[in-house]
């Protein structure tokens, strides 16, 4: 599987749709975008089930932040002071 960035991949399952509609195999989808045929069905399968808006690029979200607002303002202050304040020697 040929090395993309993030943002390329819309445009891959894009093609992937297009191609699969003008009836090629998933295959050769997978060959022609140099993609692994499973990468390929998997695309297919959810453009089936939620339709164009599968196909859009969306930014990875990751957990929410278990931290207060006040817990960060607190260890913004802590890591302010620097590391010597906290017992290591020089700055890390």
């Amino acid at each position: 599987m040929a090395a993309y960035k993030p943002s390329d991949y819309e445009l891959l399952r894009r093609r992937c749709a297009e191609l699969k509609e003008q009836g090629w195999k998933q295959s050769k989808i997978a060959q022609a975008l140099g993609l692994t045929q499973g990468w390929v069905s998997r695309t297919l399968k959810k453009y089936r089930q939620e339709g164009q808006a599968s196909l859009t690029w969306r930014k990875p979200s990751g957990p929410d932040c278990r931290l207060t607002n006040e817990q960060i303002v607190q260890l913004l202050a802590e890591l302010n002071k620097g590391a010597e304040h906290h017992g290591f020697s020089g700055a890390v």
